[in-house]
């Protein structure tokens, strides 16, 4: 093996510049795989934050019957998904907005009636917190007689979901792209600096070398190529993830974003590896279909 080695090492500083652009090209291509995969993960994570915490308030109508009030809270409590239901009467509702605007008390001289109804707040539980499930939910709370409203936070979640699935798709055809891209170029790569040693590789071949002394220096090749692609992207894209956080940072409510997970980078890395391998070997076999025919 250190000896195959040492004919890959040789090969890389004989053809520098073909070896260079096919490690850039892989880059590129974890990089913007990369940066969607980082994308993707930090916006499941706010989704599955928000999971943990969805809440669907169901404002009343005014001059509501007690029993009405009451009825709605049991039918409530009784739907499928719902995790708990607090009633909050219009007056604890004005209270509680005059202490979030303390500082503009101003605002709320001569109000005279309170304006706000009574309202229920659901909590639905983390397994019913998906779009469309919350989406019927509130639909089902709305036709409720004493109902007047439902607010859920369905245009915030709408486009969060939206987004992400983009998002994916976008990843997905990105990535495919530019592995085609990536394979393409180490393809020519290999079949570049095979012709260039055709004649030592036939003269190897009289002499009795074997297929695999022939092709494990390029296969080698192939998966630095990939290595140092991968840990290329992967450094790149940290350099960018550090400074984008540095500049959100600060504010007490501020998302915190988070690298990839190390199962994710795992699999980054191991993907451009078989993005060098695969393109050797899609090469190799060509060559040695040319070679024997």
């Amino acid at each position: 093996m250190k000896r195959h080695m040492k004919r890959t090492l040789k090969d890389f500083t004989s053809h520098a510049f073909l070896h260079g652009i096919t490690v850039v090209t892989i880059a590129l291509t974890i990089l913007i795989a990369g940066a969607l995969l980082l994308v993707v993960e930090n916006g499941e994570s706010v989704i599955s934050s928000w999971k943990n915490g969805v809440r669907i308030m169901v404002y009343l109508k005014g001059g509501a019957a007690s029993a009405d009030v009451e009825g709605t809270g049991r039918s409530l409590e009784t739907m499928g998904g719902v995790a708990k239901v607090t009633f909050i009467s219009r007056d604890e509702a004005l209270t509680d907005l005059m202490e979030s605007m303390e500082g503009q008390s101003s605002l709320f001289e001569g109000l005279g009636e309170n304006p706000l109804p009574d309202a229920y707040e659901v909590e639905v539980t983390p397994e019913a917190a998906e779009w469309e499930r919350v989406k019927a939910m509130a639909a089902a709370m709305v036709r409720l007689p004493a109902v007047d409203e439902v607010e859920y936070g369905r245009s915030w979640l709408a486009r969060v979901s939206h987004l992400l699935g983009m998002v994916e798709v976008a990843g997905i055809a990105l990535a495919g792209l530019f592995f085609i891209v990536a394979l393409f170029i180490v393809y020519n790569t290999v079949r570049l600096a095979l012709y260039s040693r055709r004649d030592e590789i036939e003269i190897m071949q009289l002499v009795g070398a074997t297929g695999a002394f022939i092709k494990i220096p390029l296969y080698l090749a192939g998966v630095l190529e990939g290595a140092a692609g991968s840990l290329l992207a992967l450094l790149a894209l940290f350099g960018a993830y550090a400074l984008f956080a540095s500049g959100t940072g600060g504010g007490a409510d501020a998302f915190e974003l988070s690298f990839l997970s190390l199962a994710s980078m795992g699999g980054v890395f191991l993907y451009g590896i078989f993005v060098g391998w695969f393109g050797c070997f899609l090469s190799l076999r060509e060559f040695m279909k040319e070679a024997s025919s």
